[in-house]
């Protein structure tokens, strides 16, 4: 349990923002006692100054904004700008075009979560948004707010037309393990 600490510590030394629940997940027994020393530590703190980026982004995101968009207007790009630099970076064929920019998109509306890009798109990405790594991984989707629906079954012979009609008209997924891998790393 100590050294889970240290390395939650060192991790803020550093400027990062640690999970601490992820912290604390793997500390199994001794979860509790990790989390009082975790609190003493953070409550003995200094507390510094917030980055009026992260500031801002915060109040974004509030807002409804996508922090990633926001970091994105900053430097004057569009989304298909992004989607060309990762092409270029990657050194993807041009026609997996389409394919990063929906996970781009996918990305920069929430849809994706940022902790699981993998580590070379995560720094390139800070580097071209001129922002830190931290910064964009500690960005998480907002929970969709949905609501209960209903509607009604229709019966066995009525429901075929329809169900052929979907399996008719629904559209390839053009899902690429190049791109995915940098998107969607595992865990």
């Amino acid at each position: 349990m100590a050294q889970l600490f240290d390395e939650w510590a060192a991790a803020l030394a550093r400027g990062e923002q640690p999970d601490p629940l992820d912290f604390i997940r793997r500390a199994g027994a001794g979860a509790d006692e990790l989390a009082r020393l975790m609190d003493r530590f953070l409550r003995a703190r200094p507390r510094a100054e917030p980055d009026p980026e992260l500031v801002d982004l915060a109040r974004g995101w509030i807002a409804g904004t996508a922090p990633l968009a926001q970091l994105r207007a900053r430097q004057r790009l569009r989304q298909d700008d992004v989607v060309d630099l990762v092409l270029d970076e990657f050194d993807l064929a041009p026609a997996k075009r389409a394919t990063v920019k929906r996970h781009y998109q996918r990305l920069e509306s929430g849809q994706l979560d940022p902790a699981r890009l993998s580590r070379p798109l995560v720094g390139f990405l800070a580097r071209a948004l001129k922002t830190s790594v931290p910064t964009i991984v500690s960005w998480r989707p907002r929970p969709l707010e949905a609501a209960p629906a209903y509607r009604a079954v229709p019966t066995a012979a009525a429901a075929e037309p329809l169900l052929h009609a979907a399996s008719v008209t629904r559209e390839p997924v053009d899902d690429d393990d190049e791109v995915r891998a940098l998107f969607i790393a595992t865990l």
